[in-house]
């Protein structure tokens, strides 16, 4: 059996130690002033019966929910879902694949009650 890390070892730990106070803002201090990349994943729709577009395949790359997130059921198997995802992010960059994330993000949740027979409102 491999003997674990040095910097995982709980004895070189001192459990009873207090760790700082922080809050939101000490977290994220002056991380709202780098731009973000512009989004450049799409959703496709259900029926769209055309080609797919790079920006349609990039969606479902950097969209969890087709590995089972939420509502929806996974339609790729989520080994396959991280694996595509991590070649994603190592290929366009961090902040570009989570600016898709949480685009597709928005865009599966925005819609989900229209999916599972909820009556959108008027």
């Amino acid at each position: 059996m491999r003997s674990p890390e040095p910097w995982l070892s709980l004895n070189s730990l001192d459990l009873n130690a207090r760790l700082p106070t922080m809050n939101l803002s000490d977290i994220f201090t002056n991380d709202n002033q780098k731009p973000l990349p512009k989004p450049n994943a799409l959703r496709r729709l259900s029926g769209d019966d055309g080609p797919w577009s790079p920006e349609q395949v990039r969606g479902i790359i950097c969209n969890p929910c087709y590995a089972g997130v939420g509502p929806y059921p996974g339609l790729v198997p989520e080994a396959a879902w991280v694996h595509a995802a991590a070649r994603t992010m190592q290929e366009d960059g961090a902040e570009q694949f989570l600016v898709n994330m949480l685009q597709m993000l928005r865009d599966s949740f925005e819609h989900a009650h229209l999916q599972f027979g909820e009556v959108e409102d008027e």
